[in-house]
C-alpha cells in the first residue's frame, strides 16, 4: 500500500508541473532517474566495529524550476545497507527509505546542447521498513541531512555525482549517521 501511495504521489507531482510549466514562462524541466548509492553508517562509538557498507540502488523523479540559478526538489526511493559487529553480535542493517532533497544550483554553463551545473541544499530521508538493529536500539523514521550535487547535462540525458551527509543521528544509541554518495543517470522531459 505504501508503494502505491509513494507512486501515486510522484505521478501527481510529475503532472502538476507539466500544468504549471504549460501555464508558465517560467523554465521548468521534469524527469527521472535512477542510480547507484554507497553508503556508510559513521559512528563514533568504539563498540561498533567491522562496519562495511554495501552498494544500493535509488529511483525517482525531479523538478528543475529555474534557468541560471534553480530550485530542484526530488523524490526518490532508496535502499542501502550496512554490516557492523556491536558486542560481538554481526548485524547487517538494511535501509528502504524515501528521500526527499530540495536543492537550490546554478548552472555554471548553459546551453541548449551541454549544462554543467551544481547544488546544494537540505536532504530528508524518512525509513519505509525499520532496519534490524541490536535490542533496544532502534533506528529513527525520519532523519535529515545534506546534500551536495555536481552534474552535467547531455541534450535530455542528466549524469549526476553526489554526496548527503548525514546531520541527524539514525540511531542515538549506537551515534550513528548515514554517509552515502551516489551516481545516477536520467531523462529531462521538456
Amino acid at each position: 500500500m505504501k508503494s502505491f501511495k509513494l507512486l501515486a504521489t510522484a505521478i501527481l507531482i510529475i503532472l502538476g508541473i507539466s500544468s504549471v510549466k504549460a501555464q508558465s514562462t517560467t523554465e521548468i524541466d521534469f524527469g527521472i532517474k535512477a542510480g547507484a548509492n554507497f553508503s556508510t553508517l559513521k559512528t563514533g562509538l568504539d563498540a561498533v566495529t567491522d562496519k562495511s557498507g554495501k552498494v544500493g540502488f535509488n529511483a525517482g523523479v525531479f523538478a528543475r524550476i529555474g534557468k541560471d540559478f534553480y530550485f530542484q526538489p526530488e523524490i526518490n526511493y532508496v535502499t542501502f545497507s550496512d554490516k557492523y559487529s556491536f558486542n560481538a553480535t554481526s548485524y547487517d542493517a538494511k535501509f528502504k527509505q524515501l528521500n526527499v532533497p530540495l536543492m537550490a544550483g546554478y548552472k555554471i554553463v548553459n546551453t541548449s546542447a551541454l549544462i554543467f551545473r551544481v547544488s546544494a541544499g537540505p536532504d530528508f530521508y524518512y525509513n519505509l521498513k525499520d532496519p534490524v538493529a541490536p535490542a533496544g536500539f532502534k533506528y529513527k523514521d525520519l532523519t535529515a541531512g545534506a546534500v551536495l550535487n555536481a552534474g552535467v547535462d547531455i541534450g535530455n540525458l542528466t549524469l549526476d555525482a553526489r554526496y548527503s551527509l548525514g546531520l541527524s543521528k539514525f540511531n542515538e544509541g549506537l551515534g550513528q549517521k548515514a554517509n552515502i554518495f551516489s551516481v545516477g543517470v536520467g531523462f529531462k522531459f521538456q
